[in-house]
């Protein structure tokens, strides 16, 4: 990897929850999603199923601000803002049967507004802060999964929220269709628990990723910050390469890990990681500007199924491979919740929180 520096815009304020007296209203909202936390089954990049849970990578859950509501044929449905239906569909793989989209609740609504507000203050940001229409929860530690060191592993991997093309007769191009996230805006992430570490790199366009990094950056996510993902930062552009000239390149993030709270952990781990990290646990709450919406029958929080139903709400059918895949969906909840692994999740949990909220908020005056 050679030796070299650029601008980078996004960057983290580790203090920013306690500057603007945000910790009541992010607990609040952070407690309640995770209370009604609910599990997926992906298909990530078309590979077999997995729970959502079991994975060692975050699990995930959706809120979009609802545009509309009505009835047909005795069903309340929601029209609501989505994130990942473009390119995120393949990469993240959630099945139709369990891709969740709840609707904001109200202090959701009223912690949007508030860092939107806060942020839209500051000159050299407000171009890229546009209200903010969706937040996906996330929860990042070993789940309760056994031989999970959760230090060592990553909980997202190496990839671009916003997806551009570059080619000599069309310059630089983003997407609508594979973009659901809204051009030139920023992402913001507030973090609870434990600190994450967050990885950049910038590579060359029109080379394979892996093999072309021209230089890396890392961020630590504390308890009470807020990320900024700036989107100039993912769009293709001359940078420096370091030795006076220049190259096309875009940077990417990911890589994101929990630090360990085994003293002895260097850069690599030991056995003693996993008692140390078991109940480690960060969420991050990212708020984003989206463009594409989904319509959700409100009794389920999930896209209409049936034939009939998207039919009537002149959706497309679903696919064949779409349907194959709910059915095996069904057939791995069942397990899931029968097999005793449902409620490993649920104790973790419940004693991760309990720790979050024991260190970072009941310790306070």
């Amino acid at each position: 990897m050679r030796r070299n520096k650029s601008r980078l815009l996004s960057g983290v304020n580790n203090s920013f929850i306690t500057d603007n007296n945000l910790h009541d209203l992010v607990s609040t909202f952070m407690f309640e999603a995770v209370s009604n936390f609910k599990v997926t089954v992906d298909f990530p990049l078309n590979n077999g199923g997995i729970i959502s849970t079991m994975r060692p990578a975050r699990a995930r859950n959706n809120y979009g601000l609802k545009l509309d509501e009505f009835h047909r044929n005795g069903t309340l449905y929601k029209e609501i803002v989505s994130y990942g239906t473009g390119s995120g569909a393949t990469s993240v793989g959630t099945t139709s049967i369990t891709n969740y989209l709840m609707s904001f609740t109200a202090q959701m609504n009223d912690l949007r507004n508030q860092v939107f507000s806060i942020l839209h203050n500051y000159q050299y940001l407000a171009p890229f802060v546009k209200e903010f229409s969706h937040c996906q929860i996330s929860i990042n530690g070993n789940k309760g999964l056994e031989r999970n060191k959760t230090c060592n592993t990553t909980q997202t991997g190496m990839h671009c929220d916003t997806v551009y093309s570059f080619n000599k007769t069309h310059g630089i191009v983003c997407p609508l269709n594979i973009n659901s996230q809204a051009t030139n805006s920023i992402v913001a992430i507030i973090t609870v628990g434990h600190s994450r570490v967050i990885t950049f790199e910038r590579v060359a366009c029109n080379s394979d990723p892996g093999n072309n990094i021209l230089e890396r950056r890392y961020f630590i996510l504390s308890h009470g910050s807020l990320f900024i993902l700036h989107p100039l930062d993912e769009r293709p552009a001359l940078r420096d390469r370091g030795s006076g000239s220049y190259t096309l390149s875009y940077w990417r993030h990911g890589g994101v890990r929990l630090l360990c709270n085994n003293p002895e952990c260097k850069e690599k781990c030991t056995e003693a990681c996993h008692d140390a990290n078991e109940y480690a646990c960060s969420f991050s709450l990212a708020f984003r500007t989206c463009v594409h919406k989904r319509v959700i029958d409100a009794s389920t929080n999930v896209d209409p199924i049936s034939d009939e139903d998207r039919s009537h709400l002149h959706l497309s059918p679903l696919t064949d491979l779409q349907k194959e895949k709910n059915e095996i969906s069904l057939h791995m909840l069942h397990e899931y919740n029968t097999n005793g692994d449902s409620d490993n999740f649920n104790r973790w949990l419940r004693a991760a929180t309990q720790n979050v909220q024991n260190e970072y908020y009941n310790t306070k005056t």
